[in-house]
């Protein structure tokens, strides 16, 4: 009976053990391996911030794409005749794009008719009215101040008459010696007649320095005066340009006969141009605008994209009813592209951006 317990017991002992086994979660083996050491953490540092300065609170950009190109008054002129006379010629010297003349290898200008697009500078000549009878009087008058200069610089009638001086002195001499060395050689009146010639040949001399001095260089003078009238009466006959630009106007023709102020050539100043915009009175007041920097940008038929600066030198005060606008007048300074501006009068569509 004891046996029978105990075996019972050991087969009772043996399920529990089984089923505490089952009850355990299954643990997979770990491969051997030699720990990582780890470093300590480190503490981050903030970085500093970069210091901008502040922009300007005030900085505002006005925008328009109304802009139209166009002349100043003063960039335009009209080259009319000085007087009535026949249109003698319309030729210029050719210029470089620096105004310089162009020579031949002789060293003489290179004389080309003038041309529509023909661009021109302050100064030139670009044609005349017939000037040959005031080129003949001119010669004359070169003569005829040569002929007075010469006779102002001759000197021989004061030669001739210091020696008529020192003649009358020596005869004079020569009695009052010979009457000391024997008296009564000659009368009182022969050496009365000799003083009165010594005083009469230096009152010539005086009188010869005075016509060289005076009348003869009077003389010259009026000469010069002919001489620069008659040039300035063929300058009168020039056409000449008031300001540096390009023909765009020929009104004559050579042999044409002109009525004085009858226009001949009309030519515009285009390195300096206006662009116009329209300002709205809600948006701005001329205050902010006039005097202000502005950039003016124009898209070109190639994808070009050109800026011209420029500042604003005028606002119109009057408002334009209805719209409530004002103009506003930008003036650019205008770039060649080889013998072309790029900045044309008249063009429209402009994009203007100015700095309040």
């Amino acid at each position: 009976m004891g046996s029978i317990c105990a075996f019972i017991f050991c087969a009772l002992l043996v399920q529990i053990e089984g089923n505490a086994v089952q009850r355990q979660p299954a643990v997979s083996p770990t491969p051997f391996a030699l720990p990582i050491p780890t470093a300590p953490p480190v503490q981050a540092v903030p970085i500093a911030e970069p210091t901008v300065a502040p922009l300007p609170t005030n900085v505002r950009q006005a925008r328009f794409t109304n802009g139209t190109s166009m002349l100043p008054r003063h960039n335009q002129a009209v080259v009319s005749a000085p007087e009535k006379g026949m249109l003698m010629s319309l030729t210029t010297e050719r210029r470089d794009a620096a105004g310089n003349i162009v020579r031949d290898s002789d060293g003489n200008p290179i004389i080309v008719p003038i041309a529509r697009g023909m661009n021109v500078f302050q100064g030139q000549v670009l044609g005349k009215l017939d000037d040959r009878e005031l080129h003949s009087i001119l010669k004359i008058n070169q003569a005829q101040l040569e002929v007075a200069k010469a006779e102002r610089d001759k000197k021989l009638e004061i030669i001739y008459a210091a020696h008529g001086v020192q003649l009358a002195i020596n005869e004079l001499q020569r009695m009052l010696v010979a009457n000391r060395q024997m008296s009564n050689t000659f009368s009182e009146q022969d050496v009365q007649r000799a003083e009165l010639a010594r005083i009469h040949a230096e009152v010539n001399l005086e009188l010869q320095k005075y016509i060289i001095d005076e009348v003869k260089t009077k003389e010259v003078i009026v000469r010069e005066s002919e001489l620069d009238r008659t040039e300035v009466q063929i300058g009168l006959r020039q056409l000449v340009s008031q300001i540096d630009g390009m023909i765009v106007q020929i009104n004559a023709a050579e042999g044409e006969w002109l009525r004085e102020g009858q226009e001949v050539l009309g030519i515009v100043r285009l390195d300096t141009l206006w662009v116009r915009v329209q300002a709205n009175v809600s948006e701005y007041t001329t205050g902010d605008l006039d005097g202000k920097q502005a950039a003016v940008r124009v898209a070109f038929p190639d994808g070009r994209m050109e800026v011209f600066q420029g500042v604003v030198v005028f606002c119109n005060p009057t408002v334009e009813v209805p719209g409530s606008v004002f103009e506003v007048y930008i003036e650019v300074q205008n770039r060649r592209d080889g013998n072309f501006w790029l900045l044309q009068p008249g063009r429209m569509g402009l994009d203007v951006i100015i700095q309040l």
